[in-house]
């Protein structure tokens, strides 16, 4: 659903609390230029990797490793000195590790009440084996199990994870995401800016309060979330309608267009080979 990446996608800020991240997305500028194309881009990754053909797949998996070869460098500004790497095995197993975790954590989130510890494993190894992230290198591969990537997070978590400026300007940023420039003519642009600046807060707001919900306990520290029963309630009531949005709504209108056309596919290829013959076998008398 693209509203589980909508509404959970700030969790993806635990990429950036550690520092080498980021220094080499800083470094970019792409976010500093257009935060809302940025995040749009990195959301269009995912669908291919999961719902597309496998060849499909794997050819966007080769690209995606190919293309952060590119990523690699000494930092700026206040990253100034950092060398980063984005094919280092630590940093490729933790960006791997916490995009992952933006589907699993918003998942769990909504229907934790409803799922034992066997459920979050098939729902954790689902995701694992939809995606074709990791490199070839055991330091870089993202955990297999629940219980492995609980006790890496808590390590990285300890370890790693710690504030920076450029963690501060991401978070803030969410709140007052440029209009969109990736489709459409520049007069729409422009047209519609005034638009998007007043209902940027408000649809931002279901977001923030999920993503806090979900978050590690040490991102709400870094982040300075201050959580209360208010917050909870809040929390609550949209889960509440994720759920029902999931129970009443048609898939049409839910899942993202590739899922939906893996959806309809399975449907038809049911369709057809139910009718079908079990075996070409003489029936037996």
């Amino acid at each position: 659903m693209p509203l589980a990446f909508g509404l959970y996608g700030r969790l993806a800020l635990d990429q950036v609390a550690y520092r080498e991240v980021a220094a080499a997305v800083d470094a970019s500028g792409r976010f500093a230029e257009n935060f809302t194309n940025r995040g749009i881009r990195s959301y269009l990754w995912g669908p291919l990797m999961l719902f597309g053909d496998e060849n499909d797949r794997r050819a966007t998996a080769a690209r995606l490793k190919d293309m952060h070869g590119q990523v690699r460098g000494k930092g700026r500004g206040n990253f100034e000195g950092e060398r980063y790497s984005a094919l280092k095995p630590a940093l490729w197993k933790w960006v791997g590790t916490s995009s992952l975790l933006v589907f699993y954590t918003g998942y769990v989130s909504t229907y934790g009440k409803q799922l034992d510890a066997e459920q979050r494993e098939v729902v954790y190894r689902t995701i694992l084996a939809m995606s074709d992230y990791d490199l070839n290198s055991d330091q870089a591969a993202v955990p297999a199990t629940v219980a492995e990537m609980e006790e890496y997070y808590e390590s990285v978590a300890t370890t790693e994870l710690a504030d920076n400026d450029f963690l501060q300007w991401a978070n803030g940023s969410f709140d007052a995401m440029p209009v969109p420039t990736l489709f459409g003519p520049h007069w729409l642009h422009v047209l519609v800016t005034p638009l998007w600046r007043v209902a940027t807060p408000l649809l931002s707001r279901p977001a923030r309060v999920c993503a806090e919900a979900a978050a590690h306990p040490r991102m709400r520290e870094l982040l300075g979330v201050e959580w209360n029963s208010r917050r909870a309630l809040e929390f609550r009531v949209y889960t509440a309608m994720i759920r029902a949005g999931r129970r009443y709504l048609p898939k049409w209108a839910l899942l993202e267009p590739l899922a939906y056309n893996r959806y309809r596919y399975e449907r038809l290829r049911a369709a057809y080979t139910a009718p079908q013959l079990t075996s070409f076998a003489p029936a037996k008398p």
